[in-house]
């Protein structure tokens, strides 16, 4: 019943139950705490990766599935370079899958003991996040062979993509087992487990936020569950109309624009304005923010002449502006430490440089490794300058 402007016209109501159903079995699992939800994890998280075994052994003993494969590890490397939009959806389905910016891995670090190894921590959920998503790769794309060939076409033209790419596959395959109709609802369960599983780490994101804020101190965590689960449930309505399918096209497309954001105001916080306030009583403001108004004030006229460029030389003029306004604006810098060096400032060239790009991000590290224990030297590089 959607018109051509795409505008909800109606409430789908068996959405809305539906959507109810999801909420109140999500307020259940997170309202007795961390310590059950983590319990409930173990089951939510652990039946998917069996069933994804199950898809992945049968998927790669159907006919053609050979050929999907090998269509899913060749890799056209033109990509990379002629369609540079691509690196912004990986990175927004990273930040997405690992739930970065969205403030989950905060509330679940809070739980942990104060002294708990935060980088291996990192490196095993960063790991097992993808090591998930390249085996999947395997079992749609072997499905996506079987499917090429029962139809007679090639890969590429298979009408699969987006939803269609998870719906379209892995039931094609589970279809083919003894049983197929109870491995295809346990396949949905699985979609389920792993909604909800998503849906307790946002969720607990905002209850820690609420239950460590000292104006909740007083109110029943449970109660504050219920509060946010009905919440979460009312804004859900919109997608349970004729047009919710394209509103969560439209919100999973800008959200992850907005996270980049948060992202990368997390990144300059820790880079840039930790102990700033030391950086300018040793240096000066002149020059700590003349090198600081240098290196973004590059990237955005790096930017402007990029978009604005024929897109035949748009890259190469974007990187020639960088470099051109990064060295200009550098030079300045330069001008501005000799002059201080001149009045008598106790400085040398080495420790005013070091002083400005590294010092407080460095410190920042020391101060984080005394309680989360060794941080690698390049972490503190990449939070200021990548």
């Amino acid at each position: 019943t959607v018109g051509d402007d795409l505008k909800p016209t109606r409430v789908v109501w068996a959405n809305v139950g539906y959507s109810l159903i999801v909420w109140a079995v999500i307020f259940l699992c997170v309202s007795f705490g961390v310590k059950v939800t983590g319990q409930i994890t173990y089951f939510t998280v652990g039946a998917p990766i069996l069933l994804l075994f199950v898809i992945l052994i049968r998927s790669l003993t159907l006919e053609g599935a050979s050929a999907g494969v090998s269509q899913y590890l060749s890799t056209d490397w033109s990509v990379f370079r002629d369609q540079p939009d691509i690196w912004v959806k990986a990175t927004g389905q990273i930040f997405f899958s690992l739930s970065i910016a969205f403030g989950a891995m905060t509330a679940y670090a809070s739980h942990c003991p104060r002294d708990e190894p935060a980088v291996r921590n990192s490196v095993v959920i960063a790991m097992s996040n993808s090591l998930f998503s390249f085996v999947s790769g395997f079992a749609v794309f072997a499905t996506l062979g079987y499917l090429a060939t029962i139809e007679g076409k090639d890969i590429a033209d298979l009408n699969v993509g987006g939803f269609g790419l998870v719906f379209g596959s892995f039931p094609v395959a589970l279809s083919t087992l003894p049983g197929a109709q109870h491995w295809i609802r346990f396949f949905f369960l699985m979609l389920f487990l792993l909604g909800i599983d998503s849906a307790f780490s946002f969720m607990e994101a905002s209850l820690v936020s609420f239950n460590d804020s000292k104006q909740f101190t007083n109110i029943n965590p449970k109660k504050l569950a219920l509060v946010v689960a009905t919440a979460g449930w009312l804004f859900s309505w919109i997608y349970a109309t004729d047009a919710g399918l394209y509103l969560s096209d439209v919100m999973d497309y800008y959200i992850n624009f907005v996270m980049f954001l948060v992202g990368a105001f997390e990144c300059f916080s820790a880079g840039w304005v930790y102990n700033i306030e030391e950086q300018v009583d040793n240096l000066g403001s002149p020059i700590v923010f003349s090198f600081m108004a240098t290196y973004f004030g590059s990237f955005f006229v790096a930017c402007i002449v990029w978009f604005a460029s024929d897109p035949s030389v748009a890259m190469w003029a974007g990187f020639v502006a960088l470099f051109s306004s990064m060295s200009i604006g550098l030079v300045f810098v330069a001008l501005l430490i000799r002059n201080g060096m001149k009045r008598g400032s106790m400085w040398s060239w080495r420790s005013a440089w070091f002083d400005l790009a590294l010092r407080n991000v460095f410190e920042l590290r020391d101060d984080l490794a005394i309680v989360v224990g060794r941080i690698p030297l390049v972490w503190a590089i990449l939070v200021k300058f990548f």
